[in-house]
């Protein structure tokens, strides 16, 4: 038991190298082809000019950073909670679902750049319609995979459950939920990496922080460097919200298959 946490870790690591060791070599070929070939900053700049961007300028990307995830993190969880409301509701009424349905896919197939500017007026231009519009953004995915995942349980341990006379709530928590959890993880790794996309699209339409606002602001004064510097962070922070994720993952559902290390 105590060399669990350690071999855990050792697992973890072992996982992230491969993906460390191509982030390094591309990194490493990018710097000499742009230096070699003397490609000009605004085309693509080197990656230590995108590195000396991330801690230099008017402001630390820092800031900006944590102002975008905290967007994230609150519509991530507020997209999330709609979302698995609403998947409860269609996997046990195929009425409501089949009347709801084709407007929840319209609402996700309509581009947030149009919807943002429309949540923008309704919520104003504070925090709050940033984590509006994420919100909006992710509810979707963990919708559908909750309905999905609550009507594929086992018939024969629903016969259990009825031949023990388990009441609704007990076939629920104890049958439904358990055998969702895969499809609901699949959906929230999904509705977070769109809260990221969420929170920087409803800072391009109307923000003084964020990394939306750094990124069109580098933008339009062709500051190109700090552009791809701000682009960097925000997919660090789209990666690190994954990983707790599945970190989540992998603590509630160690039982399921998908779980298990590939040999």
């Amino acid at each position: 038991m105590a060399n669990r946490p350690a071999s855990s870790l050792g697992a973890a690591l072992a996982s992230a190298l491969p993906a460390v060791v191509t982030t390094i070599v591309l990194v490493v070929v990018w710097e000499i082809l742009v230096t070699v070939t003397e490609t000009p900053a605004y085309i693509i700049p080197a990656p230590s000019r995108i590195w000396e961007a991330l801690f230099t300028g008017n402001s630390s990307l820092s800031y900006h950073t944590m102002l975008t995830g905290f967007e994230s993190l609150a519509g991530f969880v507020i997209g999330s909670a709609l979302g698995a409301m609403l998947g409860i509701v269609f996997a046990y009424s195929r009425f409501v679902a089949r009347s709801l349905m084709p407007y929840v896919i319209a609402s996700n197939t309509i581009p947030v750049v149009a919807v943002a500017p429309i949540i923008m007026l309704w919520f104003g231009a504070g925090i709050g319609s940033k984590v509006a519009v994420t919100a909006f953004l992710s509810f979707f995915p963990l919708a559908l995979n909750m309905m999905k995942g609550l009507q594929s349980y086992d018939r024969t341990v629903m016969e259990v459950f009825h031949v023990a006379a388990a009441t609704p709530l007990q076939r629920f928590f104890k049958m439904r939920v358990p055998s969702a959890m895969p499809y609901i993880f699949v959906g929230l790794k999904l509705n977070v990496t769109f809260s990221v996309i969420g929170a920087i699209v409803a800072e391009f339409v109307q923000a003084d922080r964020g990394l939306g606002f750094v990124i069109m602001t580098a933008y339009r004064t062709l500051n190109m460097p700090r552009l791809w510097a701000a682009m960097l962070a925000s997919a660090l922070l789209g990666i690190l919200l994954f990983v707790l994720v599945a970190a989540a993952e992998r603590l509630v559902i160690p039982w399921h298959s998908s779980m298990r290390e590939v040999k």
